[in-house]
C-alpha cells in the first residue's frame, strides 16, 4: 500500500531534507520483489494484478533533492485491464517540497493517469486522498 510508502518517505524526508528511494527509505514494494534496485532507484515488486515502481531515475546515493518539481518514487501498473481500465502505470505518488513553511516539509500527490482518469477511478475512488 502507498500509505506505507508515504510515511516511511516522511520520515526520511523530515531527517534528511531529501528524497529516498526505496532502498534507503526501507520500503519494500507489495507482492514478491522483482528488483530490490540501486543507489540509482529502480526497485519492482508485483502481486497478480499490479507492478509497482520505484522511480527508475533521478537519485544519486539513494536520494533525490527536494524541490517543487517532485520525482514519482511510486507507481503500479496494471497488468491486465480491468473493466474498461487498459493495462498501464495507472497510479502514481509524487514527492515534492511544499511551497511554504520550513525546509524539509513535502507535499505527496497521489494521481491516476489522466489518459485513463474515467476508467480507472471506480477501481481506486479514494486514490488521491493518500498523503493528504
Amino acid at each position: 500500500m502507498n500509505a506505507s510508502y508515504v510515511k516511511l518517505q516522511q520520515a526520511y524526508i523530515s531527517e534528511s531534507v531529501a528524497i529516498g528511494n526505496w532502498q534507503i527509505i526501507g520500503y519494500k514494494g507489495p507482492g514478491a520483489e522483482d528488483a530490490q534496485g540501486s543507489t540509482t532507484g529502480g526497485a519492482k515488486s508485483h502481486t497478480t494484478n499490479f507492478e509497482y515502481t520505484d522511480a527508475a531515475s533521478g537519485f544519486t546515493d539513494n536520494t533525490a533533492t527536494l524541490n517543487a518539481a517532485g520525482i514519482t518514487g511510486w507507481s503500479a501498473k496494471n497488468l491486465a485491464q480491468f473493466n474498461d481500465c487498459p493495462v498501464a502505470v495507472n497510479w502514481t505518488v509524487k514527492t515534492a517540497s511544499a511551497t511554504s513553511g520550513s525546509a524539509g516539509e513535502a507535499v505527496f500527490t497521489a494521481a491516476i493517469n489522466q489518459s485513463n482518469l474515467a476508467t480507472c477511478t471506480a477501481l481506486t475512488p479514494n486514490f488521491d486522498k493518500i498523503g493528504k
